[in-house]
């Protein structure tokens, strides 16, 4: 484990970006990022689900990332980017068995997501070494 503010709010940064990212190509391009994804936005629904997901959640997640990147001591908050980002990947891996495997960009989505998220909770706060936290 490493105790770093510096690269802790760099990562949370990253992640933050990367969130704020795709919920503009959500935003602007919903049918090629959902074509991309293996999905085709056919309905109003499909259009809803999309953009709550999409937009509304990946925006909600970019203000955790913020927030964390501004509170860098407060090692739970950064924790629970962490925890979030490493959702994403678990629910992939729960799909598997039953649909096959990540393919073509959700590939690379699963390895960054997992990959991001395992390095958010290795690069702690200083705060937390001081306390003695594992």
């Amino acid at each position: 484990m490493l105790y770093d503010d510096s690269w802790r709010q760099l990562l949370l940064a990253l992640c933050g970006l990367s969130f704020l990212a795709f919920a503009a190509w959500a935003a602007v391009h919903p049918h090629y990022l959902a074509g991309l994804l293996g999905y085709t936005l056919k309905t109003a629904n499909g259009h809803s689900e999309f953009h709550a997901i999409y937009v509304g959640v990946f925006l909600a997640q970019t203000s955790l990332c913020v927030l964390a990147s501004l509170r860098v001591q407060d090692a739970a908050l950064g924790n629970l980017v962490g925890l979030f980002l490493l959702a994403q990947p678990l629910g992939r891996l729960l799909a598997w068995p039953r649909f096959g495997a990540p393919q073509g960009a959700m590939r690379m989505l699963f390895a960054a997501e997992a990959l991001g998220g395992l390095l958010v909770l290795l690069v702690q706060p200083t705060a937390s070494a001081a306390l003695g936290s594992p």
